[in-house]
Order: C-alpha cells, then structure tokens, then sequence
C-alpha cells in the first residue's frame, strides 16, 4: 500500500515514461514514412518528458523530504503547505503553456502534421490520426474538466487518510 499512497509519484513517473515509449513506438513508421520529421518528433517526445513530469517530481521532493505524508494531501491545497500549493502551480503552469503552445505557436497543427502522436479510434477506419481543428475544440472541455477538478479541491474540505 506503501507505493501506492506514499509513492505514487513513482507511479506516475513510471507511466509517463511508459507513455513516451509507446508514443515513440506508435510514430516509428511516420518517421520512417517522413525522416524530414524525425528531429522534431524527438524533441516532442524529449519535451512530453520533462514537462509531463514536473508536478511527479514535486510530488517525489514532498515525499522524500518528509513534509508530505502521502498522495492524499495533494488534494487539500486549502492546507497552504508550500509543496502541495507549488504542485498545483505547475499544473496551472503547464495548462498555460499547453494553450499557448496549441493556439499561438501551432502546437494542434504540429499534432496534426506528425501522425501518429494523436489518434482516436474509428470502427471504420481504425485508428485515425487527430485534426489541428478538433484539438483545438475538445482541448478547451479537457481542461474545463481540470479546472473543475482543481476548483472542487480548493473548495472542498478533503479528510486526509492516514497510512
């Protein structure tokens, strides 16, 4: 139980790698298919790395540090402990840059032009790769629903179990 609600960043750290790992294997016949595209395929990949870790790496400082007791107290910013308000300031942070980087530095047209980083599933067709269009429609109620998230945490009073 330990791993799970002391070090769950762990976890998450363990999943987002694993994501880049299949993502890189998903694109491999794009890249192959268009190796003009292969550098910029890697810095996305390099960048979905690092920034797809930070709010898990502060998790891992609070955990290490001992001024966090477990996951559970991620969800009570109300408690104003440092770790846990600058967790929920680099998911502001990232949900900032992530519009910036889809609306204003084409970030949905580099999504779309990359094949094989987003797809959703068709019965028809299989997996079919994601249009700048329809990234830039649905990404808007991804993050209504993260805010909404991020809301009820901080209005919420959230009883912190003890492991």
């Amino acid at each position: 139980m330990e791993i799970i609600f002391k070090r769950a960043w762990v976890i998450f750290i363990a999943v987002t790698i694993a994501n880049v790992f299949i993502l890189k294997y998903r694109t491999k016949k794009y890249i192959v298919e268009n190796s003009g595209l292969k550098d910029s395929y890697h810095k996305f990949f390099k960048g979905l790395l690092i920034y797809g870790n930070i709010p898990w790496v502060i998790m891992m400082i609070g955990d290490l540090s001992g001024t966090i007791k477990n996951v559970f107290e991620y969800f009570n910013p109300k408690a104003m402990k440092p770790l846990v308000l600058t967790f929920h300031f680099s998911i502001v942070v990232l949900w900032i840059l992530s519009v910036r980087w889809f609306y204003f530095k084409k970030g949905a047209e580099f999504l779309e032009t990359h094949s094989g980083i987003l797809q959703r599933r068709s019965i028809v067709n299989g997996n079919v790769n994601i249009t700048a269009k329809q990234i830039k429609l649905f990404f808007p109620l991804m993050l209504l629903g993260g805010i909404v998230g991020m809301i009820m945490m901080w209005i919420s009073d959230f009883p912190i179990p003890e492991f």
